[in-house]
């Protein structure tokens, strides 16, 4: 009997909230890595929590409506590998991780502009033309290994600079490592 009334009131509470789509059905399994706030379609985390979303205040980010992921879940999403460089680092590396694109779309971010927080407030804005000119990935490696605190980790937003030369400074300066936020205008 008490089978049936916890099937009972889990239909009914179907009923009620209405069927949640796929990418709402989906929550991190393991320790969140990316929240995209805002403009989203998408949510799979409560709003945002002044007690419990202590990094969240620490950086003065507010939100109603965020889709969190963990490295699994952005892994899960198919991973490219860039070949990257940039004059000060005695040579290229190799990062990989999923597209953007493929990011936003699961967050039902409808894209540009984008503000990126990293862990230590470094931010930058990127503009639909900048969005558009670049396949940016979400860095979870580097070399095959998992990106750490401390080695640019726990993400890395990149993209390959054209002509495969090494990154100007002005194009370095555009990837955010220890990136931690998106927030979907």
């Amino acid at each position: 009997m008490r089978a049936v009334a916890s099937f009972a009131a889990a239909i009914f509470a179907l009923v009620i909230a209405g069927s949640p789509s796929a990418a709402e059905s989906e929550v991190p399994a393991g320790p969140v890595v990316l929240t995209i706030a805002g403009n989203v379609a998408n949510t799979n985390r409560p709003a945002y929590r002044d007690r419990l979303d202590v990094i969240f205040r620490y950086h003065k980010r507010t939100f109603d409506r965020a889709f969190a992921f963990d490295r699994a879940m952005l892994e899960g999403l198919g991973t490219v590998a860039l070949r990257i460089e940039h004059a000060g680092w005695g040579g290229p590396t190799t990062v990989s991780g999923p597209r953007l694109a493929d990011v936003l779309e699961m967050a039902g971010c409808p894209g540009a502009p984008l503000a990126t927080l990293a862990l230590d407030g470094f931010n930058t804005e990127i503009s639909r033309e900048a969005l558009e000119a670049h396949e940016w990935v979400v860095a979870t490696r580097a070399e095959d290994r998992p990106l750490g605190l401390g080695e640019r980790g726990p993400l890395w937003l990149v993209f390959d600079p054209p002509g495969e030369r090494p990154a100007t400074d002005a194009e370095a300066d555009q990837w955010p490592w220890a990136l931690f936020f998106i927030e979907c205008g």
